[in-house]
């Protein structure tokens, strides 16, 4: 029989357009021959509903318009799955034996879903609570990569409702010096990243990266080339790709990400053997280090100055849009999308 497979997308989070990009190719990828699907949208404000949108309505935020049912996620292990509310005011059970959360950034990514879906006893696709929660922190996630011995880059954080710009400013000067990179701690798509030269901006970046999270991440900035490596499997046995490289002028931001069609990726990148297998090798004890399941984006500073490598972040839900590496990197190293996605489902069950 068939396993039934539920995709959760959109979400209360600043990247809710990216995950309707990326859910719309995951749908594409799903083997009907092996899975029913169910599509699940979350709207903006966090409500829940039973779907039968199209790819397109999905992809451009008409779904919300269609003629959809309100349901919820029941924690109860006994239902398994959705609590839909129907028309006539009757509660019905649908049950799901795996759920795709294709959600980025926080209430999604962060281990907020991940715990739900473990309360209800749902098999899902990704990581689980500690690590979702982990690595959507920046500040605590460098914690840990440097108790395991990987390399970071320098910074420090200061809370948004507490610090002084004069003792940040004079913090900057004191360890690493400008310029800068300032960004939330927990925000996803680089929103909310800013690159500081100077005093001059350094306010206006702090209160940008502030409304985005509690946690202000200053970090000492990289003239760097960036690069990307993409991890599958269990934590104790994780596979890593080729690496790909981000090609473009200044910084990696949101708007270039996805507005603009200015970055070059090069997929593998223009490195050596040893590069490649160095920064491969740290993917994976990254993954396992914060007990990463499933899947993650492990991205990378290689400082032009010297050549040393940094880790920058892992994405435990990277995207699965038109432009995102995690997919392009496998599909490079073999795997094509369809295999990928009925790989990850498989690793969920």
């Amino acid at each position: 029989m068939k396993q039934t497979v539920c995709v959760l997308f959109g979400g209360k989070s600043s990247e809710h357009e990216i995950s309707r990009l990326s859910a719309n190719n995951v749908l594409s990828y799903i083997d009907r021959a092996l899975f029913d699907v169910i599509t699940v949208g979350i709207d903006k404000s966090g409500n829940w509903f039973v779907t039968e949108a199209t790819q397109e309505e999905i992809k451009s935020g008409a779904w919300e318009k269609c003629n959809n049912k309100a349901c919820v996620l029941s924690p109860s292990p006994k239902h398994h799955g959705l609590l839909v509310f129907n028309k006539n005011g009757d509660v019905s059970v649908t049950r799901v034996d795996v759920v795709y959360p294709v959600l980025h950034g926080k209430n999604g990514e962060d281990g907020t879903v991940q715990g739900l879906l473990e309360l209800a006893e749902i098999p899902f696709v990704g990581t689980g609570v500690l690590a979702s929660s982990l690595c959507m922190d920046k500040v605590l996630t460098k914690e840990v990569l440097k108790q395991a011995g990987i390399p970071v880059t320098d910074g420090f954080f200061v809370w948004n409702d507490s610090y002084d710009v004069e003792a940040v400013h004079t913090k900057i000067e004191e360890t690493f010096g400008y310029p800068v990179v300032i960004k939330p701690s927990r925000a996803g798509s680089s929103v909310g990243v800013v690159s500081v030269e100077g005093r001059q901006a350094l306010e206006e970046a702090l209160q940008t990266a502030g409304r985005e999270d509690e946690k202000i991440l200053i970090e000492r900035s990289v003239d760097a080339r960036e690069v990307e490596c993409a991890v599958l499997g269990t934590t104790q046995a994780p596979e890593a790709s080729c690496v790909g490289e981000i090609v473009k002028e200044g910084m990696y931001d949101y708007a270039t990400k996805y507005e603009k069609d200015t970055a070059r990726i090069d997929i593998p990148a223009h490195l050596t053997e040893e590069e490649q297998a160095t920064i491969r090798a740290l993917a994976c004890r990254a993954f396992t280090a914060t007990d990463c399941y499933g899947l993650s984006r492990v991205d990378f500073f290689i400082d032009k100055k010297d050549g040393k490598i940094l880790l920058n972040e892992i994405n435990t839900m990277p995207g699965f849009t038109d432009i995102s590496m995690y997919p392009m990197l496998w599909r490079e190293s073999g795997i094509p999308c369809k295999e990928l996605v009925t790989r990850l489902i498989q690793l969920a069950l």
